[in-house]
């Protein structure tokens, strides 16, 4: 349990429900397995399997431990927002029957703002706004740190239910006063007071100056020596005022980008001086991508990434293979620094913009920051630009014969693994109903879908869908998951608890031919990440990999949502992934 617990703290939520549920198959019936292992269900975005676990291990028939008792408002809570009509009214009367009883029972200000605010969202505006008055009475508590954040920040919360704007702007000023660099807490109440905004019809924008820093996705151009015109070192130096200047009236506080020789590195060192986190992407393996990116440029460019790499938060690299011609893998690694920007900013509850240092020209291929600032601006975010003067690139050498075939086989795509928890212990006899219905049902949604897959593989219960686009592949998540919760299983003689669970990933593949079937094939590494990422996955929840969460993110908030909720656990020597689950924004 203690295991548990920690993998929680952590925020490792998936493998924490591992070995709770592996508890649970063994006949632990304690309730705090049962507490622990629902609790990560939530957290993982499996929201209605979730609820359907809290009743059927007794956790809602438990009123004298107020974690299981929050826990079970919160589901109801989660389900109220999700939801819309006379179903978002029901769950959220029933949440707030249940955040009444905890404050009842156990007191504290979590109960009593959370019923205020839930019976709110079920319409009755006066109502809140009289419990929220009823909880501004009791007196403050002598806390400190993270504990009289949470106290000032629910107060802050009733002050705006009662439409004290002025008051409530004063206490979250002086909740973020006890803890200054819990960004995670705040971002909780941001989302939290951008909910109430919404429901109120009040513009959110009086939240700004409580936002934690900016996330800010870096690219600039990489120092050419032969080519005229290139960032010399004076040129450099002008940069590097700019660059500070940059990170201090945005106030960037997290930035993420590549480490070339040039722009990258003085972006990067103007970031580490300011006491900003850097977290770096490479495109490739770290000494394949010195030797194209940075070697080249001279001893005093390699001296000055290896001071910034040595000091990065975090390093990532979309392929560990030595680099082998194609930019291709330049431009993805750019993609995926910039979902890792935006996903970053979603978690603090905080913008996301874009620094680029660019010279005003198109890009002579398929990477280059002309292509990263067409990408970005897909998304609507905000851009600001570094002009620097240089000549044209010079046009880009013709692949040869050979290049153009492998170019041709190679494809950025979106896929999708699933399969259904709990098949492999049905009864022979149970077989036909479940290919009849649940299969039955996944080909209609997959015929149904506006852009189907280009690729369709199936074997038991299994799938393999391959998409052209990565918001494809998440309506089409989505998709399945909603009509599998909507099976009616026991009617049909299959256990409630069989849970479809879906894994998901975004790179590139190479489109090829099997040769014993004859038939169209889609392999790769990343074929492989995607497959390494479902069964990781709990029942009853959709999970994208790094990569898809943060084109998602990026160019498609607006529709759905991907929370981070730990890593894979590395089995057969595969290195640990983060993963992120997705449901509708």
């Amino acid at each position: 349990m203690d295991a548990v617990t920690a993998l929680i703290q952590r925020g490792e939520i998936l493998a924490a429900y591992d070995i709770a549920r592996a508890a649970l198959e063994a006949g632990d019936a304690s309730r705090e397995i049962a507490y622990k292992a629902v609790l990560c269900l939530a957290r993982a975005g499996a929201v209605d399997f979730a609820r359907t676990e809290y009743v059927r291990l007794g956790l809602d028939r438990i009123d004298d431990d107020p974690d299981i008792v929050a826990l079970g408002a919160r589901l109801l809570k989660d389900l109220a927002l999700a939801a819309r009509g006379p179903r978002r009214t029901a769950f959220a009367r029933a949440s707030t029957r249940r955040y009444q009883a905890l404050f009842q029972r156990f007191g504290g200000l979590y109960g009593a703002i959370n019923a205020a605010t839930m019976t709110l969202v079920a319409g009755d505006r006066a109502g809140g706004q009289a419990l929220a008055a009823a909880m501004l009475v009791q007196p403050p508590s002598r806390l400190t740190g993270v504990a009289a954040y949470y106290d000032a920040a629910s107060r802050a919360e009733a002050l705006f239910l009662t439409g004290q704007l002025e008051a409530a702007r004063d206490t979250l000023a002086q909740a973020l006063e006890n803890a200054p660099s819990a960004f995670a807490a705040h971002a909780s109440t941001l989302r939290q007071l951008e909910m109430l905004c919404r429901e109120t019809g009040l513009d959110p924008a009086w939240l700004a100056e409580f936002r934690p820093p900016a996330c800010a996705h870096f690219t600039g151009h990489i120092l050419d020596a032969s080519r005229e015109g290139a960032l010399s070192e004076g040129l450099s130096s002008n940069l590097r005022e700019q660059a500070d200047r940059m990170v201090r009236e945005q106030g960037i506080g997290f930035a993420y980008g590549g480490l070339a020789a040039g722009a990258d590195i003085v972006f990067a060192e103007a970031l580490l001086d300011a006491a900003a986190e850097l977290h770096l992407v490479l495109p490739v393996s770290r000494e394949s991508f010195i030797a194209v990116s940075v070697a080249p440029f001279g001893r005093a460019w390699g001296e000055r990434f290896d001071r910034c790499f040595a000091r990065a938060t975090s390093v990532r690299y979309a392929s560990l293979d030595p680099y082998a011609g194609d930019e291709q893998v330049f431009a993805y690694a750019s993609q995926i620094a910039m979902g890792c920007a935006v996903l970053r900013a979603q978690t603090l509850s905080t913008e996301a913009l874009q620094v680029a240092v660019w010279d005003g020209h198109a890009a002579a291929g398929p990477a280059g920051v002309a292509v990263d600032l067409a990408y970005w601006a897909r998304g609507g975010r905000r851009q600001v630009v570094i002009p620097v003067l240089r000549p044209p690139a010079p046009p880009a050498v013709a692949p040869s014969l050979r290049d153009a075939d492998a170019s041709a086989s190679r494809a950025m795509k979106a896929m999708l693994f699933a399969d259904v928890k709990g098949f492999g212990a049905l009864r022979d006899d149970q077989i036909p109903a479940f290919i009849d219905t649940v299969m039955g049902q996944m080909a209609k949604v997959i015929e149904g879908l506006d852009a189907p897959p280009r690729h369709v593989e199936t074997w038991g219960d299994g799938l393999f869908l391959v998409f052209d686009q990565p918001i494809d592949a998440a309506v089409a998540a989505l998709a399945l998951q909603e009509a599998h919760r909507a099976l009616d299983l026991r009617s049909l003689g299959l256990p409630r608890s069989l849970g479809l669970r879906i894994g998901g990933h975004y790179g590139p593949v190479h489109l090829t031919t099997n040769p014993l079937t004859k038939a169209p094939a889609v392999v790769g590494a990343h074929v492989v990440v995607a497959a390494r990422i479902e069964p990781e996955v709990a029942p009853g929840s959709a999970c994208v990999s790094e990569a898809l969460a943060g084109a998602l993110a990026t160019l498609h908030g607006d529709r759905v949502r991907c929370g981070y909720v730990g890593r894979t656990q590395g089995r057969k020597g595969f290195p640990a992934t983060p993963i992120f689950n997705l449901t509708h924004a």
